[in-house]
């Protein structure tokens, strides 16, 4: 057993008790009130805000299923894992903003997907010779009397602000969410952008981070290990930062105290140290 096997076992264990949080709270949303350590938990978002958090909170959900599933492998397929990852810190991301700000964020944000299913079948791909045309005549003049509010420099999106903006703007709201957030973000953003874009230094990290100098077949694989170890932690900070933001906004107690025992299990499980930071900061 390597030196990293135990810390993989509390962060797996962390994850599912994760799992369960979340799907108590797109129960919540989805079908209603729940009785809970003799509270009963029932969602206060409105209309708009349920549909955009729950649809952006499941996304991220499903994807840190993957990622738990495979959370065992020791090999190259590892480096499939980043952008899942990724993924999930921007899908809790999303869903924690949805749940922290005002119901015309997530207004837009769904008037937004009908702009977007046409866009997919209606623009301009490419450029000079190597250009082709999806749609009709006169792609942007369309988009400009079906959708005039993502027409226009700047618009095009659902939300101009970019992640680290988000996080800020959550964290106002919630201060356990954004650092929550910040570490996931901090944890796994950069290095999957770079697995994402098919970089040199995409392959020169996966195949050298936490390896040293030594040039063996065990050390790619320890070196390997912990990558998987950053990777759980990240997506691990990222649920905690969505359920910590649902949990203070609905000011449920017995949610709250789950969650931040679930965060001190996942700071022991990655630092080795015993969270001394207090209770839950936003209780």
């Amino acid at each position: 057993m390597s030196e990293k096997s135990e810390p993989l076992k509390e962060l797996r264990a962390v994850i599912q008790g994760q799992l369960d949080l979340l799907n108590l709270t797109l129960f919540v949303m989805t079908e209603g009130p729940v009785l809970r350590e003799g509270q009963w938990l029932a969602c206060s978002l409105e209309l708009e805000q349920t549909r955009a958090t729950a649809a952006t909170a499941m996304g991220a959900g499903q994807s840190l299923n993957t990622i738990l599933k495979n959370s065992t492998e020791r090999g190259l397929a590892v480096r499939d894992l980043y952008p899942i990852a990724r993924s999930v810190v921007e899908g809790f991301i999303n869903a924690a903003f949805f749940t922290t700000q005002s119901v015309d964020v997530s207004q837009r944000a769904l008037k937004h997907r009908h702009y977007a299913a046409w866009k997919h079948n209606n623009r301009v791909i490419g450029s000079g010779k190597f250009m082709m045309k999806l749609g009709g005549a006169n792609p942007k003049a369309t988009a400009a009397r079906l959708f005039p509010e993502f027409t226009g420099p700047g618009k095009d999106s659902w939300c101009s602000l970019d992640a680290p903006s988000k996080i800020s703007r959550i964290g106002k709201v919630v201060q356990a969410s954004g650092g929550a957030l910040l570490g996931a973000y901090a944890g796994i953003y950069a290095v999957s952008s770079e697995i994402i874009h098919g970089s040199v230094y995409d392959m020169s990290y996966f195949m050298s981070a936490h390896r040293g100098r030594e040039q063996t077949v065990e050390a790619l694989q320890s070196g390997i290990e912990e990558q998987m170890v950053d990777i759980l932690s990240a997506v691990s900070h990222a649920a905690s930062g969505f359920i910590a933001a649902f949990a203070n906004v609905h000011q449920f107690g017995p949610l709250v105290l789950e969650e931040h025992e679930l965060f001190k299990q996942l700071f022991k499980a990655t630092t080795g140290d015993d969270w001394v930071g207090g209770g839950p900061p936003d209780e």
